[in-house]
């Protein structure tokens, strides 16, 4: 947000608005607006319960978009930690129309569809469903979610394909894109898996998708959150994904999980002592919405241990590479977010 709003292309105002309600507000605003560099947008604060919205849903959700005349136009956007770059993808498109007075695009990335009407060649692929992973003009690429060609991505004619969902709320709700669908790792215009660039040796898994140490080692460089515990925590759980990216299999997988599902409760027993995050209105609650994303990296985790063979059976480097990211983004975007309040609060 704070980069589109420096780039000055889109013809409106983006505003990041703290809707904690009390007086603690102002401090969370500025602290967000330190850790996030928000330095071109319009960076606000909510510290009046009675002022607050009636409706809406944190940042991490997704955008709520307006036009000029201040009528919703996207109640809800794709989550980037459902779809990563795709959500920006989804916006931007968005943007173009509602900036340049033209009608909302009739399909967008990282929306749902289902393969409806296939050209003659692929009518065994009638029904299958999947995800938009771009848009070009009168084409589309869809990432399959099912059918034989799951985990891959194919050009089609945007007639070809129709949106599965109700706009609000597209994207992948309960990690489906990259747990359900792109299985290799994050969806993406190349057969949905990252695009790491060049593979360093012995960092590829055959699939195209890279598991280099310099990625493992930047995603494993995280932040403290000023709470020893959990800071040494989250040193615990890097140190099973750093095993976990070594060895890829079911067993190092498995104690991911358990580390992580340990973590995650013991977090969570802090935020009810200390009072983090909760909220009159449930939508706008940190604390839900932390635990949501709690629940989504864990079932993400679990799906694949459910189909593996085995404590030896392999695990994608892709998949790897996915769940190192979430792992990165979580304790960087959501965690960070309690810190000022847990360590002030006295939390050891």
């Amino acid at each position: 947000m704070n980069m589109w709003a420096k780039e000055g292309h889109y013809d409106c105002n983006f505003l990041c608005i703290c809707v904690l309600g009390d007086d603690e507000a102002l401090s969370l605003a500025k602290e967000f607006s330190h850790q996030m560099q928000l330095s071109h947008c319009i960076n606000g604060y909510v510290n009046k319960e009675e002022d607050l919205p009636t409706w809406g849903q944190l940042g991490c959700k997704g955008f709520i978009v307006l036009d000029e005349n201040h009528r919703v136009v996207a109640p809800t956007t794709p989550a980037f930690m459902q779809v990563r770059g795709l959500a920006f993808a989804h916006v931007e498109a968005l943007l173009d129309a509602v900036c340049n007075k033209r009608p909302l695009p009739s399909i967008l990335p990282a929306e749902y569809a289902v393969l409806s009407q296939p050209p003659d060649e692929l009518a065994k692929l009638k029904g299958c469903q999947g995800m938009i992973i771009e848009v070009k003009g009168d084409l589309v690429h869809f990432g399959f979610m099912q059918g034989p060609y799951r985990g891959k991505a194919m050009e089609l004619p945007a007639s070809a394909v129709s949106a599965l969902q109700p706009r609000a709320g597209g994207g992948c709700d309960g990690g489906g894109c990259s747990s359900g669908g792109c299985s290799d790792g994050n969806c993406g215009p190349k057969a949905c898996t990252p695009g790491a660039g060049d593979c360093s040796e012995g960092g590829c898994d055959g699939t195209g998708t890279c598991l280099d140490e310099a990625f493992v080692n930047s995603s494993l460089d995280l932040v403290s959150v000023k709470v020893p515990s959990m800071d040494e925590e989250h040193a615990d759980c890097a140190v099973a994904l750093r095993d976990l990216a070594t060895r890829r299999n079911a067993d190092a997988l498995e104690a991911v999980w358990q580390c992580l599902s340990d973590h995650f409760e013991h977090e969570e027993r802090l935020f009810v002592e200390y009072g983090f995050g909760a909220h009159v209105n449930e939508n706008l609650s940190a604390r839900k919405s932390h635990m949501e994303d709690h629940r989504r990296i864990l079932d993400k985790i679990r799906s694949v241990l459910d189909t593996a063979s085995g404590p030896t059976a392999a695990v994608s480097a892709g998949f790897v590479r996915a769940l190192l990211q979430d792992f990165h983004d979580h304790t960087s975007r959501y965690d960070v977010s309690y810190a000022e309040h847990l360590s002030a609060k006295g939390a050891r």
